[in-house]
């Protein structure tokens, strides 16, 4: 009988458990995922402001950080078009809200916004 019982507990404790395992497996997998835009998030910026120190066109600014495929990106340009004088920064600033597909642990996930900045010389005026 007592044999019995013993059996009988180690599947109660990884009846209990379980749920709190896939719980951390889940929040290591939006961890991942929250890093990997990030990353992407900072290349965006970078190639948008690279685009932007050749190319006075905002429009292909825009194409630039979008190429990321991060959707949506809040995108601003310092100095505007009309500002622009050859040598001097232009700076481009990213932000993104990253979307969460894992449940419960997601929505702790989607409070963040994410920014990136990039700032180069401008080549063209």
């Amino acid at each position: 009988m007592l044999v019995g019982l013993q059996r009988g507990q180690a599947t109660i404790e990884l009846a209990l458990l379980l749920p709190v395992v896939t719980l951390f497996a889940w929040a290591l997998v939006e961890i991942g995922m929250v890093a990997t835009d990030n990353v992407r998030l900072w290349h965006a910026a970078r190639e948008a402001a690279r685009v932007g120190v050749v190319d006075p066109d905002p429009t292909a600014i825009r194409e630039a950080a979008e190429r990321s495929g991060l959707d949506p990106i809040v995108l601003s340009v310092r100095p505007g078009a009309e500002g622009r004088i050859q040598g001097e920064p232009l700076t481009v600033t990213l932000s993104y809200r990253p979307t969460s597909s894992a449940p419960l642990i997601g929505k702790l996930f989607e409070a963040i916004v994410m920014t990136a900045e990039a700032t180069m010389r401008i080549e063209q005026p």
